[in-house]
């Protein structure tokens, strides 16, 4: 018997009201800081205070010596660091206030790219929208399809390589259909490992490239691949073994990931978490995305109902 929408998300909401505190490391603050939103969405219309934040993780916790406490109250504070940065670049695109008064609220009246926001948001968090995982997982693909196209110029091919594409055949098919398009030659050996009943797209789910009319390979070509799951940098080696199938020709292909994480340092104009990120790798983190999403792809996707759903709940009280 099939779930309904609300059933799922009734499950979700029960998951998240599981988790008093998610087990991330101290190191890990935009996590925290994503959290922290997540709550402040599932509140009532009142909001969140870093109170509130203190009760739900720490509770009645009794301290043995004050030195403890101030430790758990600077990593707070930190967390509400973040979250006030975040007021700063994110600007008309951040869908929450966060008042001088220092409390976290949504904001009453949210255009596309703040529900977009919280679209990221959710998917970076599907140990809680777990029921949702597949329509969240195809929807942030399709985003960053779209994110690609307005990011390259309008003379750019991008195309989808994963669940949406228009590759036919198994994944060696695929691969050969990809290769003519780029004006490639396989490398046979390579491609002859792949199983013949293998129908997965190996890692890759985006491509984009900057065409010549000489049909020459020698081209900027991006290999993209989107992670929603925290462990993201475990797959930055997928889209590498394309440089195994295909025999790109004088210049490498710009390995590229899309994430629903919030990754820009303001203070150190870098990466969060950047040791995790191998070199050589373009990334398209919460920000970014936001930036160059320019139509209404996301609009049309069951991850705004989702978000509509969440916003609702909010407005309800329950």
């Amino acid at each position: 018997m099939a779930v309904s929408f609300d059933d799922k998300f009734n499950a979700c909401i029960q998951n998240f009201t599981n988790i008093s505190k998610p087990d991330y490391t101290k190191s890990e603050l935009n996590y925290y800081a994503d959290f922290v939103e997540l709550t402040a969405l599932f509140s009532n219309q009142d909001g969140i205070t870093l109170g509130d934040i203190q009760d739900r993780f720490f509770g009645e916790k009794d301290y043995e010596n004050a030195g403890k406490r101030d430790e758990d109250e600077i990593f707070l504070q930190d967390i509400f660091q973040i979250i006030s940065e975040r007021v700063l670049i994110y600007e008309n695109d951040y869908p929450f206030s966060y008042t001088e008064s220092e409390i976290l609220t949504l904001k009453p009246d949210l255009n596309t790219n703040n529900k977009l926001y919280l679209s990221l948001l959710i998917s970076s968090k599907l140990n809680i929208f777990n029921e949702f995982r597949a329509d969240l997982t195809t929807d942030f693909e399709t985003i960053s399809y779209s994110v690609l196209k307005q990011f390259l110029p309008t003379n750019s091919k991008v195309k989808e390589f994963g669940k949406n594409t228009e590759y036919e055949g198994n994944a060696i098919n695929k691969i050969k259909q990809l290769a003519d398009d780029l004006d490639l030659t396989v490398d046979d050996y390579e491609l002859s490992q792949v199983g013949e009943r293998n129908n997965q797209e190996r890692g890759l789910d985006i491509i984009g490239w900057l065409p010549f009319n000489d049909k020459c390979g020698n081209k900027i070509i991006l290999l993209c691949q989107c992670a929603c799951g925290k462990q993201y940098e475990s797959k930055q080696h997928d889209t590498r073994r394309f440089e195994n199938y295909l025999k790109f020709y004088k210049t490498k292909p710009q390995h590229t990931m899309f994430i629903p994480y919030s990754l820009i340092n303001v203070r150190a104009k870098k990466f969060y978490h950047s040791d995790y990120i191998e070199k050589e790798y373009l990334i398209f983190e919460r920000k970014r995305i936001l930036e160059y999403h320019k139509d209404d792809t996301f609009e049309n996707l069951e991850s705004y109902k989702i978000v509509n759903k969440c916003i609702e709940f909010m407005k309800s009280g329950v």
